[in-house]
């Protein structure tokens, strides 16, 4: 059941002058400026903004929750700098925004006028990098509110919004048990789900919250599942890995502008995954660079154990809290320490990612630039959400990796990169 069904003749009076084009465009509030030094103190304690790897096509996923805005004393101007801040970090590369409307009270509402400087605080920066915009548990009002602006804003940033009246339904586009989401939240969700005739039935991506036990595929007997498994399964690089590799280590392809960055075609990458996990054979080199190395990214973000295991999370969210002259000797012990496929997994990808940023001058990717993309696909925590602090930590470590390829040189490995020699002797 939704709320706030019925508008008053003066809210909808005080909602036309404030969205009319004049001020949308203009008018008489300027947009908000931030500074990233600014001290948010408690408001940033309060977890009301996070953000984390949820978004199953890689690109950064941050979430808004509007049950933990501070109540009476909400200053709103402050709450939006904040915001600004967060998401000035990351902004530069695709993301995801998730906006939980429910705990929405006239105690903590803002004004018209406040969301109007709001929009016009979001510049092109902020907008450019958005690729979906997920309202969970829209009211009438809200969804009223992007009516009246669905004519003064460009249609490409209009179809980008997603309402999602249920958790079930978000669950098709992020991953809930990677979400911060708050308890306040999910108890509001059970409860419409309780009250509502027709339960959803497609609980994909719900994790432990209302996760089915049917699979998303049909796997044939005796084939083990390759998105969503675990690496402890074999004792060698799983056969995605080396395949994505392999293709993407192409010439042409290490030339491809933002690779990594850029998303691949989510229908295609679909396709990928099923052919993968039911046993199928198929062939990479009739999909776009941009899709296999989302495919790359997609297959060790939904490993059930992280590439850099669950033991090596303290250390690399941390990473800044050490000393340069330690982070070697500590990077060495940490990569002793995970289980053999994992080293040998990461070794290749680590080898592989140091070829495309020897081609930086044309596919545009240094080593910071796919620290970002890939980093958060490398570990995560079994317990906690990821903050923006500890994604930073993480970029860096995976930074620190790319840059430092000799890290892997042991005389006992033997030699999995040359199946990116191989791979690089084809001409494209």
């Amino acid at each position: 059941m939704e709320h706030n069904r019925t508008v008053s003749t003066a809210s909808l009076g005080s909602l036309t002058d404030a969205l009319s084009p004049d001020m949308l465009n203009g008018g008489d509030l300027p947009p908000i400026q931030f500074n990233e030094k600014e001290d948010f103190g408690a408001l940033a304690e309060c977890n009301m903004i996070g953000s984390c790897n949820a978004d199953p096509s890689g690109r950064m996923c941050v979430s808004i929750a509007c049950c933990r805005v501070p109540k009476n004393t909400a200053d709103w101007d402050r709450i939006l700098r904040f915001g600004l801040v967060q998401l000035d970090k990351i902004c530069d590369n695709d993301y995801s925004l998730v906006y939980f409307h429910h705990g929405y009270e006239k105690l903590n509402k803002p004004t018209w006028k406040w969301l109007v400087t709001c929009y016009r605080s979001f510049d092109r920066k902020f907008k450019k990098n958005i690729k979906a915009f997920y309202i969970v548990h829209p009211s009438t009002k809200l969804k009223m509110v992007f009516r009246f602006m669905k004519p003064l804003v460009s249609i490409r940033a209009h179809s980008k919004i997603v309402y999602c009246q249920r958790l079930s339904e978000l669950a098709q586009y992020v991953m809930l048990d990677r979400l911060d989401i708050p308890l306040e939240v999910r108890a509001h969700d059970k409860n419409l789900r309780a009250r509502s005739v027709d339960n959803m039935t497609n609980t994909t991506g719900l994790g432990n919250y209302g996760k089915s036990d049917i699979p998303a595929f049909s796997i044939q007997p005796g084939f083990m599942r390759v998105f969503g498994g675990t690496l402890s399964d074999t004792d060698e690089v799983p056969q995605v890995v080396t395949d994505c590799i392999q293709y993407l280590s192409l010439p042409k392809n290490l030339r491809e502008e933002g690779l990594f960055r850029r998303c691949g075609n989510a229908s295609e990458l679909k396709v990928i995954k099923e052919c993968y996990n039911t046993g199928q054979n198929i062939e990479l080199s009739n999909y776009c660079p941009h899709t296999i190395a989302a495919a790359l990214k997609t297959y060790l973000r939904e490993l059930s154990t992280p590439l850099l295991t669950f033991e090596a999370y303290p250390t690399v969210s941390s990473w800044s809290d050490f000393a340069e002259d330690k982070q070697k000797a500590l990077c060495k012990k940490l990569l002793e320490n995970i289980p053999p496929v994992h080293y040998s997994c990461l070794r290749l990808l680590i080898l592989f990612l140091n070829k495309v940023i020897s081609s930086s001058s044309q596919n545009l990717m240094t080593s910071q630039n796919l620290a970002i993309v890939i980093g958060p696909n490398l570990t995560w925590s079994r317990h906690t959400i990821t903050t923006l602090s500890d994604i930073n930590n993480i970029n860096s470590f995976t930074q620190f990796l790319i840059d430092s390829p000799q890290m892997f040189d042991r005389e006992s490995d033997h030699d999995i990169g040359s199946s990116l020699q191989s791979a690089s002797t084809v001409t494209s």
